[in-house]
């Protein structure tokens, strides 16, 4: 865009700018007060301390994360000390605090350390941080991406853009949909309000939360020194928000005159103005500006609005009324199954769903008949009002059969886990353990496990059915480390191998189960691997690159944590434990031990055995 081009368009925005802030302030009341009160004396008195603009109200509408200062040692070094004056006073120059090395989790608190990029350089995190699979459903994944991102730490060694880094990790935290820890970093960087990539990541933010006010205020502020298509389609979207339809209509039309070419912007700016609700029959890439703008316009979304799989877009989707149901519901699962969606938000929409008297009364045949999410939440609401432990459990049973067909079992256990807490172990759901083992296992929740365990060793004195269920489960419990498995022995692989090896895809799970295995120390009789040898000798299997490969064990032997972790999660990809080779399991698994990630390798172990069968 050229300055010539632009400028009108400026010179018209300055004129009603000032009318927007106030429009934009939360909580704002339109119409204007007199100050001082018409007949009051302005009552005079000492200076106060005013609150710096922009911390009163920039809190996005998300849990908070605690801040930790960032540390001396993660500043730059400034300008040398100069003095003022000879003598025993001294006035040194401040240094300037790097913005990159903010951060909100101290090592304490679940960040890799101050130094965790140590010995990586920056070229290597520019290159490689922006493939993040940040739309990875596994939960441990996940955590260990958040962690990375929002750890306090010094920058990797090299040339850099101040501030570069952490707009990148910002925008990473967005695409994951993780709005509380993109509302903590931004609140922990210091000169955000200088930085316009910041200033986008936060009004995108505020757009997908439906707090529009607060993304106004920051369009109103950019619009005055910034003239990029983004400011000025929000600005004009604020215009109509305050009624000023006028304006609104001058900036679109100097838009079009720009070249700028949205029809969906365009369409739905002209419903705000008209009053009639608009039909947007595609939508398949929205940006959180076309989200925002729909909802106000009670415009339905199409369901092709989801296609792109953006965790923060089907997290929006999923708490917008202006959506159908069952579009809703889909968004929701996966929204929650990437970590961008509360459980327990996806509870209460599951429970919001109507069902007929005919699908209450029938609800494990309903679900027989039509899987999706529908027939989840059918069960889930079967699950709820039933009383009889037996009925719950079938409902719960079934719910995970149908999750683990659909890919969706982790994210359907977090939903079900209150009910299947509730539900009391006894001989007569006997055939319940090794389900609720399994999903208490990936949830965590060893305790409870153990209790379901017990059921098991002591009805497998006399019941065969659950001697063999307890053979099948020790493997998995042993790679989650709990001490129910202490006395397990190598042996007890070749009694698993007697249970397993007339199942179909027998030879895969075992050739996982003895790679994980490895992964921690354990050993594997030669004998255990020697059954599988005359399979197919030669497999096709989705590799990471050979530089990734070996930089990876490279980064684990010479204690470079942040790399570790980072190569660790490329390696997986967007696929997670559940879908990796078992040669890169073992491989990934064993550098984060290095690592001193020992409970995360175990987790994601667990994920991995689980989604296999095991």
């Amino acid at each position: 865009m050229s300055a010539s081009r632009v400028s009108p368009f400026r010179k018209s925005l300055c004129t009603v700018v000032l009318a927007a802030v106030v429009l934009a302030a939360p909580g704002a009341v339109w119409a204007q007060q007199e100050w001082p009160p018409a007949g009051k004396p302005l009552r005079l008195g000492p200076p106060q301390g005013l609150t710096p603009a922009g911390e009163a109200a920039d809190t996005l509408p998300a849990t908070p994360v605690p801040l930790t200062a960032v540390p001396k040692a993660a500043s730059r070094p400034g300008p040398a000390p100069a003095t003022m004056s000879p003598g025993p006073i001294q006035v040194d120059t401040l240094s300037t605090i790097d913005p990159d090395t903010a951060g909100v989790l101290s090592e304490d608190e679940g960040g890799f350390g101050i130094a965790m990029w140590a010995g990586t350089g920056r070229a290597l995190v520019d290159t490689l941080l922006p493939r993040l699979p940040v739309n990875a459903t596994s939960s441990t994944m996940r955590d260990l991406m958040r962690r990375l991102l929002l750890s306090t730490a010094q920058v990797p060694q090299g040339e850099s853009e101040s501030g570069g880094l952490v707009a990148l990790r910002l925008r990473l935290l967005a695409a994951m949909g993780d709005t509380s820890g993109v509302n903590a970093l931004l609140k922990a960087t210091p000169g955000r309000n200088e930085n316009e990539r910041l200033m986008r990541i936060e009004a995108d933010a505020r757009f997908l939360a439906n707090d529009n006010a607060r993304a106004c205020a920051l369009a109103a502020g950019k619009i005055r020194e910034q003239d990029s298509p983004y400011w000025q389609k929000a600005f004009i979207f604020c215009q109509a928000l305050a009624g000023e339809n006028d304006k609104a209509a001058l900036g679109v039309a100097l838009l079009r005159e720009l070249g700028e070419e949205d029809a969906v912007f365009f369409d739905l700016i002209e419903a705000l103005a008209s009053g009639k609700v608009p039909t947007i029959e595609s939508l398949p890439d929205p940006s959180p500006l076309h989200l925002a703008m729909a909802r106000v316009a009670k415009a339905q979304l199409p369901p092709d609005v989801i296609s792109s799989n953006r965790p923060a877009v089907l997290r929006t989707v999923a708490v917008s009324p202006n959506a159908p149901v069952e579009l809703r519901l889909e968004a929701a699962e996966r929204a929650e199954a990437a970590g961008a969606l509360a459980v327990d938000a996806l509870r209460q929409l599951y429970t919001s769903v109507s069902f007929s008297d005919e699908e209450l009364a029938n609800p494990l045949s309903k679900a027989e008949a039509e899987s999706g999410p529908l027939s989840r939440a059918l069960l889930y609401r079967t699950s709820l009002v039933q009383t009889v432990p037996a009925a719950q459990a079938e409902a719960v049973a079934r719910a995970l059969s149908l999750a683990r067909e659909g890919g969706r079992y982790a994210s359907t256990v977090r939903v079900f886990m209150p009910v299947i807490k509730r539900i009391p172990p006894s001989a007569e759901l006997l055939w319940f353990a090794p389900e609720a083992v399994r999903a208490l296992l990936i949830n965590g929740d060893q305790e409870t496990a153990l209790v379901w365990l017990g059921l098991l060793r002591a009805s497998g004195l006399f019941n065969t059915e659950a001697r063999a269920a307890l053979t099948a489960l020790s493997p998995v419990v042993r790679l989650a480390g709990s001490g129910e498995a202490q006395d397990w022995s190598p042996d007890g692989l070749t009694g698993w191998w007697e249970g397993e090896k007339d199942k179909e895809g027998a030879r895969e799970r075992a050739a996982l189960l003895y790679s994980l295995f490895g992964a921690f120390d354990e050993t594997v009789p030669a004998a255990s691997w020697e059954v599988l040898l005359d399979g197919p000798q030669r497999i096709t299997v989705a590799m990471p690159s050979p530089a990734l490969w070996y930089r990876l064990a490279s980064a684990a032997d010479n204690a470079r944590v942040g790399e570790t972790v980072l190569l660790a999660l490329l390696a997986l990809g967007e696929g997670g434990p559940g879908q990796a080779d078992p040669v890169i399991l073992r491989r990934v698994l064993a550098s984060l031990r290095r690592s001193g990630l020992e409970d995360e390798a175990r987790a994601l172990a667990v994920e991995a055995a689980v989604a296999a069968g095991l």
